[in-house]
């Protein structure tokens, strides 16, 4: 049951940080890219640690990509109309 209940939490993460980003991309919305990239943080970390295969070291690119992301849309001036 464990097992299961882990297999749960760890795919409504990766649902709940795929909608995130792709909501944040739409509106640019830094909030949304930061909060995607902390629900990825965990399950892609997991990968991440997982196997030494450079293929799996890639699984961590995600979560930095909406991270830094974020932090532009956030250093972003809006425009003066």
């Amino acid at each position: 049951m464990d097992f299961l209940l882990m297999g749960i939490l760890l795919w409504s993460l990766v649902i709940a940080a795929l909608l995130l980003g792709l909501y944040g991309v739409w509106k640019r919305s830094w909030k949304a890219l930061f909060w995607g990239g902390l629900a990825s943080l965990l399950p892609m970390g997991l990968i991440f640690m997982g196997d030494d295969s450079w293929v799996f070291k890639l699984s961590i690119l995600p979560p930095l990509l909406m991270f830094i992301g974020a932090y532009f849309l956030k250093q972003r001036r809006p425009a003066k109309v």
